[in-house]
């Protein structure tokens, strides 16, 4: 009898896809969670954390809002929000549509620490870990999910958008202190270990969308940094390295970190920003074409396409339903021919409830998904 029930632990335990995801048998096909764990009011604008809050910190970020609501108000609203905004029913129903990865947007406040002395973290509301643990320890095991951790808010913000937190709303101060890198090596380094043991753990993206005062020097350093530290502990994770924003091309990173194993240059490719002037025919023959062939020639780590979607500007609406599917399904095909797979972004937005059926909210793959206007 202990054989048989032995048997069938390690049948389940080795039966998930994670491993055959990290070793490349399968791509990742996800989603990522976004505004759960890093809030965006434009996402999220519906949640408890924004009620009566000012214009002004909408666009602030997290350390903002939390600066104005403080914790006698503000650890209730994001307990309340963390505990609504994805639940295990998220997973279950995304896993159904064939979904077989979520990238987690994490900030460096999650931790509860920083070994460098500073008290930032402390601003932000605490508990955060406990979801993370739930999410990566429960639910995507037993939904046949594997889980990047992404860390979108370093200590000082490493681009001054909102999404990455920053002490002053505009502002990135992540390079210009060492204190702050080594902070991020340290939160890299505590993840990987965390969760080492854990089967549908896929690994962690080592930092989002770097730009501003981040410098291409300081930023490899930090990869090169925390790639050795998590590789001295033996642990064989998925490490992301996410060249600075405005290089996401061939000719930047295509020679870095050759010799390790399982490192993925992330891309993110949406049809947006710099492609304002397009029209529907031009994203069709120009835009997906060009971003068919960065893939294609690309000769560095497997790529990683770890934010898109097929949200497009005014002058590229894909009205018609026909050519909305006929758009999606091509862009989704390129964005598939990445070596490591794609998370697309996002899993859901606060007007997916409220917007017209026929209204497209092309930025939440579950409202696409449920009216059949895209599919995995």
């Amino acid at each position: 009898m202990r054989f048989l029930i032995l048997c069938l632990t390690i049948t389940f335990v080795f039966s998930h896809v994670q491993p055959d995801i990290r070793s490349g048998k399968v791509k990742s096909k996800g989603v990522n969670l976004g505004g759960w764990l890093v809030v965006e009011h434009w996402m999220t604008s519906s949640s408890v954390i924004w009620e009566g809050v000012p214009e002004y910190y909408h666009g602030y970020g997290e350390y903002g809002l939390m600066s104005y609501l403080g914790h006698n108000v503000g650890d209730d609203r994001f307990e309340k929000h963390r505990s609504e905004w994805i639940t295990e029913q998220d997973i279950a129903e995304l896993a159904q549509y064939g979904i077989n990865t979520v990238r987690v947007s994490i900030g460096f406040w999650i931790a509860g620490f920083d070994k460098t002395g500073g008290s930032d973290w402390k601003v932000f509301a605490p508990n955060a870990l406990k979801y993370l643990d739930m999410l990566i320890k429960n639910w995507a095991v037993k939904h046949n999910v594997a889980v990047l951790v992404q860390i979108h808010a370093a200590k000082g913000s490493q681009n001054g958008f909102d999404h990455s937190a920053p002490p002053a709303p505009g502002q990135s101060y992540w390079a210009l202190y060492p204190e702050n890198v080594r902070n991020t090596v340290d939160l890299a380094v505590f993840l990987a270990e965390r969760y080492k043991y854990e089967i549908a753990f896929l690994g962690v993206g080592l930092l989002n969308e770097p730009s501003g005062t981040t410098d291409e020097a300081t930023l490899k350093q930090y990869y090169l940094t925390a790639i050795s530290e998590i590789r001295a502990t033996g642990n064989d994770c998925i490490l992301t390295v996410a060249p600075l924003i405005y290089q996401q091309d061939p000719d930047h990173f295509n020679d870095f970190a050759l010799k390790e194993t399982h490192i993925w240059q992330e891309w993110h490719k949406y049809l947006i920003w710099g492609y304002e002037d397009m029209n529907e025919d031009q994203i069709l023959n120009i835009g997906i074409p060009g971003v068919q062939q960065q893939l294609d020639v690309w000769k560095g780590n497997p790529i990683f396409i770890g934010e898109w979607s097929i949200a497009t500007t005014d002058n590229a609406p894909f009205y018609s339903e026909e050519s909305f599917r006929s758009f999606g399904n091509k862009y989704r095909e390129t964005i598939t021919s990445a070596k490591g797979g794609w998370t697309y972004w996002t899993w859901k937005t606060s007007y997916d409830e409220t917007q017209d059926i026929t209204q497209r909210n092309a930025w939440s793959l579950r409202q696409l998904l449920r009216n059949g206007w895209f599919t995995i």
